[in-house]
């Protein structure tokens, strides 16, 4: 897999070093179920974002049919991010390296779950609210008929908050 982001690099003829692929979300997790986006960041240290390394790696995934949520940020961007939106904040504390420099992807996880727990009052808040709000939307998993089984109330989101919250 490391040779992923390697050979991504060499065919947009740059240095691939500085590079990670980390897979964020439920892809993160290892929780894809049928239909999911693979969510994933590609993680640099450079000055200048490296695009065109992006497009050899997002273009095929494209050109395969898949659903892909993608960004390109260095760890003070992500974090930065995450600061201010709980579904950025709440995908990092999954994040898993899949490919490049494993540094990279280990310290955006040690700063995004210590930003986590820094700031937990205001996280805590803000997801007692999401899950309140998905609750109105999307009723009771237990007593409808056809229920929203990841975000109806009781189901997959409140599992995933709670792992949040237990952060």
């Amino acid at each position: 897999a490391d040779r992923l982001v390697d050979a991504a690099a060499r065919a947009a003829g740059v240095d691939g070093s500085g590079l990670a692929l980390v897979a964020v979300g439920g892809y993160g997790r290892g929780d894809l179920a049928p239909a999911s986006d693979l969510d994933l960041l590609l993680l640099h240290d450079h000055k200048a974002p490296p695009g065109a390394v992006a497009e050899k790696l997002w273009y095929p995934i494209w050109d395969e049919g898949m659903k892909l949520g993608h960004s390109v940020r260095t760890t003070a961007e992500a974090l930065e991010l995450a600061a201010t939106d709980l579904d950025t904040a709440t995908s990092l504390l999954s994040s898993r390296h899949l490919a490049g420099d494993v540094s990279l992807t280990e310290e955006l996880t040690t700063m995004a779950v210590a930003q986590w727990r820094k700031r937990s009052k205001r996280y805590l808040g803000l997801l007692r609210s999401s899950v309140a709000a998905r609750r109105d939307q999307f009723g009771e998993v237990a007593f409808l008929l056809e229920p929203d089984l990841k975000e109806g109330h009781g189901g997959l989101r409140d599992v995933h908050a709670l792992r949040w919250a237990e952060a």
